[in-house]
C-alpha cells in the first residue's frame, strides 16, 4: 500500500521520450497517442522520470493506492 504515486499529465506530455530513456525499472511506456504512461506495479519511485521531464508533466499524486 502506498500513500502516493507518480502520474503523467497527458495534457502536458509532448511525447519527447526523455522519461522513457531514464526509467531503469521499465515502468514507462507510451499509449496509443504516444503519451508517456507509468506502470505503478513496476515503478520503484526513484523520481528519475520527474527529473528528466522538462515540461513537468510527471507529478506525485497523493492518495491511498493498493
Amino acid at each position: 500500500m502506498k500513500l502516493w504515486r507518480y502520474e503523467v499529465n497527458p495534457k502536458l506530455c509532448r511525447s519527447c521520450g526523455s522519461c522513457l530513456k531514464v526509467c531503469e525499472a521499465g515502468a514507462m511506456s507510451e499509449d496509443e497517442s504516444h503519451k508517456a504512461v507509468i506502470d505503478p506495479g513496476r515503478c520503484t519511485d526513484c523520481g528519475c522520470c520527474v527529473q528528466a521531464c522538462k515540461l513537468r508533466a510527471i507529478v506525485k499524486r497523493k492518495g491511498l493506492f493498493i
